[in-house]
C-alpha cells in the first residue's frame, strides 16, 4: 500500500479539526427542515409543507408547518421546491483496506455521502482481518471521520479451512462483525457447522450458494439471506458438485464452462422462443424460495457492467464517474485484463445472455413479492463498480424491468431497514418518522415520478450531520 505524503497527512489532520468542530456545534443543536415535500416511505406519497426536527442522530419531530413546533438555536434549513427522502443503504458492498490510501482518488465513503448512500453494509471486507471496517464504524460514529454507517460481515468464509469453522464463527462474533458472510466454496459439512454455530449464536448468516451444497441445501439448512440474485444460476446448470479442486479459480472455471455449454443451445433460439424457455426454467427455481421471507440482493448492476466492458470499453471508460475508480484500472480494461474481460475471454456472448437471465429471476422475484435488497457489489476496486454512484444505476435497472420507482427506492430503505432489524435485533432507519436515525436525502425533483431523480442531491444527512450541496461537491474532488 502506497503510505500517504507527509504534507497529505498534514491536510488530512486541519480538514479533520474542522470538519470535527461543524460536527460537535451539529449534534449540539437541532436542525429543521421546513416547507419540505416530504417523502416519508412509510407509503407512496409525498406530504408537501412538512417540518422535520433532528436533534443529535435522530428525528424527534414530524409534521405540518404550521403544526411542529421549532426549538429554540435551532439551524433552519429551507426545503422550498424539494424533497426530502430518507437516505439509501448500499445493502451488498466490500470495504477494502486501501480506501483511505493514495490507491483511490477519493475516499469510497465520501463516494457514498455525496450520493445519498447513509447505511453500507459489506460482504466480505478485503485485505487484512477486516477489523478495520469496525474501527471505521467507530470513528464514523464519534464524528471523528466522515461516512456512511457501517454495517459488516468481517471476512468471507471461503471453505477448506485449515480450523474449525465452528472456532471462526465464534470469532467472528466476539470481535463484533454484524453478521457471516459464506462463500461458493465452502464444503456441505462446513456449511453445516457454520450453520448451525450461528443458529445457536443468534448470528446472522448471507452468502453464496455454495457449489457443494445447492439451493436446496441453502434452504434446508436455514440460511438467513442470498447474497446475489445470480447465484441462482447454477441451479440451471448440472454439474459435479462434490469434485474437490486446489484452488478456487478452478472451481469457478469448471461450473461456468459447464454452465455455458449447457446454457448454449438456448441462444440459438429466436427471442420469442427463448424467452419461454427462460419463464419455464426460472419459475421452478424461485418457486422454491416462496413463503420463505428470505431476502435476495439484486448486484443486477454487475452484469450491466459486464457488458458494457466487453462490448463497448471506450464508452465503459468515458463515464464521468470512472474517474474515481483506483489507480490503473482504466489501464487494465485497455488492456483486456480486467476480471470480467479474463473471465468470460472466449465466451462474451453469454454476458448479455447471463444478463437476461438475471432479469428473468428478478422479474420472477418480484412477481412473487420476494423482498429484494437494493445492493451494487461495488468497493473491491477491481470491477467497475463504481462506490455509490453504482447504487443510482441499480435504481434504474430496477424500474427498467418492472419496478415502480417507489418499488426501487424501498429495496433500499424500507426493506433494507427490515433486514437490518432481523439481523441487528432494531428497526431504525428507511422512513422519516420521530425516533429513527436522522438519515436524510434533499433531493431538487421528485423521485416517485422519476427515479434517476435520486442523483439530483442538494444535501446529505447523516447521523445528524448536515452536508449542503457544496460540501458534498468538495468530497467530489480529487485530493
Amino acid at each position: 500500500m502506497k503510505c500517504p505524503s507527509i504534507a497529505r497527512m498534514m491536510t488530512l489532520l486541519v480538514i479533520w479539526l474542522l470538519t470535527a468542530g461543524e460536527i460537535f456545534a451539529q449534534e449540539n443543536h437541532p436542525t429543521v427542515f421546513i416547507h419540505a415535500n416530504l417523502i416519508p416511505m412509510t407509503s407512496e406519497i409525498v406530504l408537501p409543507d412538512q417540518t422535520v426536527v433532528v436533534q443529535g442522530k435522530k428525528i424527534t419531530a414530524v409534521g405540518p408547518d404550521n403544526h411542529t413546533d421549532i426549538p429554540q438555536n435551532a439551524r433552519l434549513i429551507d426545503c422550498s421546491n424539494a424533497y426530502l427522502m430518507p437516505g439509501l443503504a448500499d445493502m451488498h458492498m466490500h470495504l477494502r483496506y486501501n480506501w483511505m490510501s493514495d490507491a483511490w482518488p477519493v475516499s469510497p465513503l465520501k463516494l457514498y455521502l455525496a450520493n445519498g448512500v447513509t447505511t453500507i453494509r459489506c460482504f466480505g471486507s478485503i485485505g487484512k482481518s477486516g477489523r478495520f471496517g469496525l474501527a471505521w464504524r467507530r470513528e464514523i460514529d464519534a464524528g471523528r471521520l466522515v461516512g456512511p454507517r457501517i454495517l459488516t460481515s468481517g471476512l468471507n468464509l471461503r471453505g477448506h479451512f485449515k480450523k474449525n469453522p465452528e472456532h471462526i464463527v465464534i470469532n467472528h462474533k466476539y470481535q463484533g462483525f454484524d453478521f457471516i458472510k459464506i462463500y461458493s466454496y465452502v464444503t456441505r459439512d462446513e456449511y453445516h457447522t457454520i450453520l448451525s454455530t450461528a443458529k445457536k449464536l443468534n448470528f446472522y448468516t448471507a452468502g453464496h450458494i455454495p457449489f457443494q451444497v445447492g439451493l436446496d441445501g441453502v434452504l434446508s439448512e436455514g440460511m438467513d439471506e442470498i447474497a446475489h440474485i445470480e447465484e441462482l444460476l447454477w441451479e440451471f446448470s448440472d454439474f459435479d458438485r462434490q469434485r474437490y479442486f486446489e484452488s478456487e479459480g478452478e472451481w469457478m472455471t469448471y461450473v461456468i464452462r459447464q454452465t455455458f455449454r449447457q446454457l448454449k443451445p438456448y441462444l440459438e433460439l429466436g427471442p420469442q422462443g427463448r424467452d419461454r424457455r427462460l419463464d419455464d426454467m426460472v419459475a421452478p427455481v424461485v418457486r422454491k424460495l416462496k413463503g420463505r421471507d428470505m431476502p435476495v440482493c439484486t448486484t443486477l448492476v454487475v452484469d450491466d457492467v459486464i457488458v458494457q466492458k466487453l462490448f463497448e470499453p471506450d464508452l465503459f471508460l468515458r463515464k464521468p464517474e470512472i474517474r474515481y475508480m483506483p489507480n490503473g484500472y482504466r489501464e487494465r480494461v485497455l488492456a483486456g485484463k480486467e476480471k470480467h474481460q479474463r473471465q468470460f475471454k472466449g465466451g462474451e456472448v453469454f454476458a448479455p445472455f447471463k444478463y437476461a437471465l438475471d432479469k428473468k429471476l428478478l422479474a420472477n422475484f418480484k412477481d412473487m413479492g420476494l423482498p429484494l435488497l437494493l445492493s451494487t457489489d461495488a468497493g473491491t476496486g477491481g470491477m467497475g463498480i463504481v462506490p455509490g454512484f453504482s447504487l443510482h444505476d441499480e435504481l434504474e435497472i430496477l424500474v427498467e424491468n418492472g419496478f415502480s420507482p417507489y418499488e426501487a427506492i424501498a429495496a433500499g430503505t424500507t426493506v433494507a431497514s427490515k433486514v437490518v432489524a432481523r439481523m441487528k435485533g432494531q428497526d431504525s432507519f428507511g422512513v422519516i418518522l420521530p425516533g429513527k436515525r436522522a438519515d436524510l436525502i434533499l433531493l431538487k425533483q421528485n423521485p416517485l415520478k422519476d427515479v434517476s431523480n435520486t442523483r439530483k442531491i442538494r444535501g446529505v444527512m447523516a447521523a445528524g450531520r448536515w452536508y449542503d450541496e457544496e460540501a458534498l461537491a468538495g468530497f467530489l474532488d480529487k485530493l
